[in-house]
């Protein structure tokens, strides 16, 4: 049992609380009464019974209020030195985080949990791959997330849900990934733990009515915020369901779903002007909260008001609309792959006067940074190291100071700012950065791959051109290594999918230069020769296959010291 015992407590609450902590290992929710019953002195003393709180309320949508017990149960599981349980409730309070929209300290948070899931995915449960899944539907996170796929985090979700046992959490994750993606959950495994739920429903009555959802979207018997959500895709124009109120008009993606009404019902009244504006807000939100069923909404109510066809969410795109002309002509683009290079808007090309490597660095490691700023601690640590305290903060205030005239000597006075504790580009100095248009194009393609292959090619196209080594010309650090690992993984993926894409099209020309484009940026992934192999003999090519299977060979032997797989043997040899 996870309670922690306590003197002077009166033996009727003790017994309460043990038999609501047994509900809740069995894999039951609690009702909120019985909950809320227990003197708050004794409740908070539980952290099983913190989780489940915490778990009612979200499901409800008072987030505000959830937010506050998943604190007090990661403290608790903390004090109990849980690492799995009290790593289990920084995903449940990330998941807050985002549906509130409040992301100032949710960056850390997924941070953590990513680190964590890269480290040992065995000790995550479900609601650490939960919360990394719906944390790469904000835009702000693609830098700093590693490059899983958001269906197989929500899949490793899933399953860490039923493996523990845990009814309510396997059925809510089923149900928003519904929500994420309907046409997602078609395809793959999904189909079958919908079916497995089915089975659950007999035995457990909180899973029914989550069953009863995802096979006739139906929201009778759902919690407050899902009944909601299953109501609004109903009603486009029963008035019966109107604005969210009270805790839901705080959670993002509920928003979402009530502009998304509004805006039907605003063309149903042939209302177009009021509908397009109510559009604009749709797409505000959809720019926090990205995801294929809003991406979907945004272009099918684009194209019913004849508007332009729905591009895909990038941030600072290189023309932004709202800036005016003359500003434009005063920000930097900026180019951190295949060499640094700085540009204005018409190609003029900029070269800054650098006096030392770490006001460089200084320089890239901002623009990595969401909105072009970092923590004063979180600078001195990563690019200074761990050395006398007073040294470093010496070493950051003269990078600082050449990093101001290496930039006011091309034109950009005062570009840099240190304020409450942040140490960042202003504002308007930066008009676009490579390495975020390449990775937010990546996620959007990576968003819609299940549901719109020819839309997440169109993406991976432009994407893969942009691709080259990040700070080329840079000194080998941590931070810069980790940033082009993770940039080496994307581009990875795009080219393998590319290649599957081109195959599936029998366009044989092009799936070739894909799986070559795929083998010559990782010559140490067999996998890539293994596709190309099968992609030859399925050709009825045998001396292509044993020609890629030859450099397979070669290559591995004098680069890596190793031996091809046995099962690569099997697929050239063997017909």
């Amino acid at each position: 049992m996870h309670h922690i015992e306590q003197h002077g407590e009166p033996d009727n609450n003790r017994e309460e609380v043990l038999k609501l902590e047994q509900a809740v290992q069995n894999g039951q929710l609690p009702e909120w009464d019985a909950l809320v019953r227990l003197p708050e002195s004794v409740l908070f003393r539980s952290p099983l019974l913190l989780r489940a709180g915490a778990v009612r309320l979200m499901l409800e949508g008072r987030l505000r209020e959830a937010r506050r017990w998943a604190q007090e149960a990661v403290k608790a599981f903390a004090l109990m030195a849980d690492h799995r349980e009290m790593l289990s409730m920084i995903g449940l309070l990330s998941l807050i985080h985002v549906r509130i929209g409040d992301f100032s300290d949710n960056e850390a948070m997924l941070m953590h949990l990513d680190a964590e899931a890269r480290r040992d995915p065995d000790r995550c449960g479900g609601y650490v791959w939960w919360a990394l899944a719906r944390g790469k539907c904000w835009t702000r996170t693609t830098a700093f997330l590693a490059p899983r796929l958001i269906d197989d985090d929500f899949a490793r979700a899933a399953d860490r849900f039923r493996e523990d046992g845990d009814a309510v959490g396997f059925a809510y994750v089923l149900l928003d990934r519904w929500m994420y993606d309907p046409a997602g959950m078609k395809k793959g495994a999904w189909a079958g733990r919908i079916a497995e739920l089915g089975r659950w429903a007999a035995l457990r009555p909180e899973c029914a009515a989550v069953h009863d959802a995802l096979t006739s979207e139906s929201g009778d018997g759902l919690p407050a915020r899902y009944a909601y959500m299953l109501d609004s895709l109903r009603s486009d124009t029963d008035a019966g369901v109107g604005w969210p109120e009270g805790e839901l008009r705080y959670d993002v993606e509920v928003q979402m779903f009530a502009c998304r009404l509004n805006v039907a019902r605003r063309l149903a009244e042939g209302e177009r002007t009021d509908a397009a504006m109510a559009l604009r807000q749709l797409e505000l939100l959809h720019e926090e909260m990205s995801t294929p069923r809003t991406l979907a909404w945004v272009a099918e109510y684009k194209s019913k008001l004849g508007l332009a066809a729905v591009q895909a969410s990038i941030p600072r795109t290189i023309e932004p609309a709202d800036a005016p002309a003359e500003e434009r002509a005063n920000r930097m683009r900026i180019q951190l792959m295949s060499g640094i290079r700085i540009f204005l808007p018409d190609g003029t090309s900029l070269q800054p006067k650098w006096k030392r490597r770490k006001s460089r660095e200084l320089f890239v490691y901002l623009l990595l940074q969401q909105d072009y700023r970092a923590l004063r601690n979180q600078v001195l640590e990563h690019l200074f190291g761990e050395a006398d305290s007073s040294r470093v903060a010496n070493h950051l205030y003269v990078s600082l100071h050449e990093l101001r005239s290496a930039l006011a000597g091309i034109g950009f006075e005062d570009a840099i700012e240190v304020r409450s504790g942040l140490v960042g580009f202003r504002e308007p100095v930066i008009d676009m950065v490579d390495v975020e248009q390449y990775v937010t194009q990546s996620r959007v393609g990576d968003q819609l791959w299940a549901a719109d292959r020819d839309a997440a090619v169109v993406l991976y196209l432009d994407a893969v051109g942009k691709y080259g080594l990040l700070g080329a010309n840079m000194p080998v650090s941590d931070w810069l290594e980790r940033w082009r690992m993770q940039l080496l993984e994307r581009q990875t993926v795009m080219l393998r999918r590319l290649a599957e894409y081109y195959i599936g099209l029998s366009e044989d020309s092009h799936a070739e230069q894909w799986l070559t484009a795929w083998i010559d940026l990782r010559p140490d992934q067999e996998e890539a020769y293994q596709a190309m192999i099968r992609f030859w003999k399925a050709r009825g090519r045998h001396a292509e296959a044993v020609g890629w299977y030859k450099r397979l060979e070669r290559v591995f032997r004098e680069e890596f010291g190793v031996e091809p797989l046995e099962e690569t043997k099997r697929l050239v040899w063997e017909s």
